[in-house]
C-alpha cells in the first residue's frame, strides 16, 4: 500500500506566497549542505592545515573523524529546533538555522592552522562542525515542512523534490567553486590556504538567506494547528508517532549513504584514481547538474506514479550501477569515467531521495513533522551517513581494494528493501 498523506484541510495558499516559501526553503538548504560539501571536498587541504604532520592517512582519517562530529550534534539539533518550528513556526526555526551555520562556516574558514596554535587547531573546526551539525539537524525538517505544507495535495511529491533539488544545486555552485580555484590558483596554493575562500563564499550565501526566510510567511497548514493544546511535541512524537520516525530512520539509509559516497568522490579520485584536484571538482559539477534537473523530474513522476514505485525503481538502481560504474573508474581512469559513474549514480539517488523528502513528511501530521522529519533525517544521516567517508576511507586502507566503496554503497542498496516492504503494509496516516 502507498503511504498516505496526512488529509489536512488546508486553505489555498497563493502562487506568489508558495513561491516566497520554495525560496526561503531551497536557499538556505543550499547554505546548509554547501557547506558540508566543500568541507569533504577540500578534505584533503583540511586534513594539512588543522592536524599534525607526517602521516596523510591518518590526517586525512582524523579529518573524516571531525566531519562525523558534526553528525552527532544533529539529533539534538533535532529535538531543540524541530520542536521550536513545531510550537512556534517555520519561520523562525529557518531563520535560526542558517545564522548558526553561517557561524560554523565562519570558524572552519578562519580558524588558525596547526602549525600556529597546535591542538587548539583540530579543537576549534570541532566546535564548528558541532555548531553546523546542530543547525543543520532541524534545518530539514523546517525545510520540509515548509515546502509540503505550501504545495496542493497532488503535487506534494514535487513541492518536496525542490529541498533536494537544493542540494544537488549546492553540490554544482561547490564544483564551479573548485574549479574556478583551480583555474585561479595552483594546487600547492590550494593546499597551502586558499581553500578558505570556498567557505568564505558560503559566508556571502547566509545574509540572503537569511533575509528571504525573515520575509516567508507561515505555511497554512502551520496556523491552522497553532492554537491546539500545548502538549509536549517530543513527548507526543515519542509515544504516538515512534513506528514513523523508526520507519523514516529505515528510508534515509541509502539516500544518507549514496549522498556521501557521492560527496567522497573528489576524495577518492584524488587519492585512489589519481586524478586533479580540478578533475574532481568537475566529477562533482556533473553530478550537481544531474541532481539539478532530474530531482524535479522525479517529484512530479512520485506524484503521478506513486512514492513506492519511485523508490524501489532508485534502490535497485543504486545497486545495480554502483560495481559497473566504480569497476569502469578504476580501470579505465580520467575525467570522463568519473563522470559517468557519478551521472550513473545521481541518476537513480535523484530518484530515491527526492521520493524519500516526500515521504518523510507525509510520516507525520503538521503538529509534529518538522520534528518528526528532523529526528528520522537527523539519526539517519548520523547513524548511516556521517561516518561513511571514516568508514570508506577505513576499508579502502584495510583491504586494498578500491571496489569496497562499491561494495558499501550496494549493502546501503539491499538494506533499503526492508523499509519499502514495511512501507506497503503501512495503514494510512491519520490527520
Amino acid at each position: 500500500m502507498e503511504p498516505a498523506p496526512a488529509a489536512e484541510n488546508i486553505p489555498p495558499r497563493p502562487t506568489t506566497m508558495g513561491a516566497k516559501a520554495i525560496a526561503a526553503a531551497t536557499v538556505g538548504n543550499l547554505l546548509e549542505i554547501y557547506d558540508f560539501i566543500a568541507y569533504a571536498m577540500f578534505a584533503v587541504p583540511i586534513s594539512k592545515a588543522f592536524f599534525p604532520p607526517g602521516n596523510d592517512y591518518v590526517a586525512l582519517i582524523l579529518t573524516f573523524v571531525t566531519f562525523g562530529m558534526g553528525f552527532l550534534a544533529r539529533p539534538l539539533g533535532a529535538l531543540v529546533i524541530g520542536a521550536y518550528a513545531d510550537r512556534h513556526g517555520r519561520k523562525g526555526a529557518l531563520s535560526v538555522t542558517i545564522l548558526m551555520m553561517a557561524a560554523g562556516t565562519a570558524v572552519i574558514a578562519f580558524c588558525p592552522t596547526y602549525h600556529s596554535i597546535g591542538l587548539a587547531a583540530p579543537i576549534l573546526v570541532t566546535l564548528g562542525r558541532i555548531l553546523q551539525g546542530f543547525s543543520a539537524g532541524g534545518e530539514v525538517g523546517g525545510a520540509v515542512a515548509t515546502l509540503l505544507e505550501n504545495a496542493p495535495l497532488k503535487r506534494r511529491g514535487f513541492y518536496s523534490a525542490l529541498q533536494q533539488t537544493s542540494q544537488g544545486c549546492a553540490v554544482l555552485v561547490t564544483g564551479l567553486v573548485g574549479v574556478v580555484m583551480t583555474q585561479l590558483f595552483s594546487q600547492d596554493e590550494i593546499m597551502n590556504g586558499f581553500w578558505r575562500i570556498a567557505f568564505m563564499i558560503g559566508l556571502l550565501i547566509a545574509p540572503v538567506g537569511f533575509y528571504i526566510r525573515s520575509r516567508v510567511e507561515e505555511t497554512p497548514a502551520f496556523l491552522s494547528v497553532r492554537k491546539e493544546a500545548r502538549e509536549s511535541r517530543i513527548l507526543t512524537l515519542v509515544v504516538r508517532h515512534i513506528r514513523s520516525v523508526l520507519l523514516g530512520i529505515l528510508v534515509m539509509v541509502l539516500w544518507t549513504v549514496a549522498t556521501y559516497v557521492s560527496n567522497y568522490f573528489t576524495t577518492y579520485a584524488v587519492r585512489e584514481i589519481h586524478l586533479s584536484l580540478q578533475q574532481s571538482y568537475i566529477g562533482q559539477i556533473s553530478y550537481g547538474i544531474t541532481m539539478l534537473i532530474v530531482c524535479p523530474l522525479a517529484g512530479r513522476l512520485s506524484d503521478a506514479v506513486g512514492r513506492l514505485r519511485c523508490l524501489i525503481t532508485g534502490a535497485i538502481g543504486i545497486g545495480l550501477v554502483a560495481y559497473p560504474a566504480f569497476w569502469f573508474l578504476i580501470n579505465h581512469p580520467g575525467l570522463g569515467s568519473l563522470c559517468l559513474a557519478q551521472i550513473s549514480i545521481a541518476l537513480f539517488l535523484a530518484l530515491y531521495a527526492s521520493t524519500a523528502s516526500t515521504v518523510l513528511g507525509e510520516l507525520f501530521p503538521t503538529t509534529v513533522r518538522a520534528t518528526g522529519v528532523s529526528l528520522s533525517y537527523s539519526f539517519g544521516v548520523t547513524i548511516f551517513g556521517g561516518f561513511t567517508p571514516v568508514i570508506v576511507t577505513a576499508l579502502l586502507g584495510y583491504t586494498g581494494d578500491k571496489l569496497a566503496i562499491a561494495y558499501y554503497l550496494i549493502g546501503a542498496a539491499l538494506f533499503s528493501i526492508l523499509p519499502l516492504l514495511l512501507m506497503r503494509r503501512r495503514p494510512a496516516l491519520p490527520a
